[in-house]
Formats: structure tokens, sequence, C-alpha cells
């Protein structure tokens, strides 16, 4: 009898534990399941729009922000290549950078402005004396100035105490001219 009595105990916890299994999983879990498919489409939907949003912003910087971005480009450029050509005080500039390097000019040749797109271009062959290292110091000083100048070509030839004796060959432009 006793075991009867057990048997229809287990039965009836194994139906109550059924029920509630079934219960908790039909009125808990997969309602659960759904919010959390749902929150996990509104995560990455707002993901989308944040990226979207971002390429907006970059693709579309603010006015002002531009404004001030033209306006450092423009004195940048402005500097660069000034108004005027101006060779005296280029040269002028040139020479203290040369000194300061260790260089010697020997001379200094102009040659005609060309024009070209707005702008007008005048090449000048340096006549330098200096070592090696001189040299690269003063075409980098060139290279660091304030103007826009592009250097063409170095040629000379070294003596058997390693001074260079040559030319350096450079454009330098100005605007409107």
């Amino acid at each position: 009898m006793r075991s009867k009595q057990a048997r229809k105990r287990f039965f009836l916890l194994t139906v109550v534990s059924a029920v509630i299994a079934a219960s908790f999983y039909g009125l808990l879990y997969l309602p659960q399941c759904a919010e959390l498919s749902a929150k996990q489409e509104e995560t990455s939907r707002l993901r989308q729009e944040i990226a979207e949003a971002s390429a907006f912003r970059r693709a579309h910087p603010s006015p002002e922000k531009d404004a001030r971005s033209m306006g450092a480009r423009t004195r940048l450029v402005g500097a660069m290549i000034p108004e005027a050509m101006d060779e005296g005080a280029f040269l002028a500039e040139t020479e203290k950078k040369a000194a300061a390097a260790g260089i010697s000019f020997l001379g200094v040749a102009p040659g005609d402005t060309v024009k070209m797109d707005g702008f007008a271009g005048k090449k000048l062959k340096l006549s330098v004396r200096g070592d090696y290292f001189a040299l690269l110091d003063f075409l980098y000083a060139l290279e660091q100035q304030g103007r826009f100048v592009k250097i063409d070509a170095v040629r000379g030839k070294t003596d058997d105490g390693g001074v260079f004796t040559g030319t350096v060959e450079l454009w330098i432009y100005a605007r409107n001219q």
C-alpha cells in the first residue's frame, strides 16, 4: 500500500513539476526571449543611426569651423606664395640661412619670370661653396622657411678637402604678377 501511495505522490509531483515547468516556459521564458530579441534589434538600429549621424557630421562639418579652417589655409598660402615676387627680400633671407648653415654665396643668376595660371615663377641659380653637411643644412633651411621654394637641381663638385662648389637651381613663386 505504501508503494502505491508513493507512486501516486511521485506521479503527482511529476505532473506538478511538468505544469510548473510548462508555465515557466510559456509565461516567462518565451516572452523574455521575444523582448530580448526586440532589444537586440533596437540596439542594432540605434548603432546604425549613430554610424549614419557620424558619417553625416564628417561629410558636413560646421560652417563656422569650415570658415576658420579656410581662413587659416588662406593665410598659410598667402605666406607661402606672396602677392609680389620680391626677390630681394627672398635673397636676403636666403643669404642669412646660408651664412647660418656655413655656406658662402658666390653669386646669384636670376632667370626670367614665367607666368602660369594666375601665378608667376622665377628661376634662381645660386652659386654656393661649403661642405656637404652645411649644404644639407642650407637646403633644409630653404625648404623650412615660410615661402614655397621648389629646388630643381643641385649641381657641382667637391674638391679633395670635401668642399662643395656648385649651383643650386630653385624656383620661387608669387600670385597675380
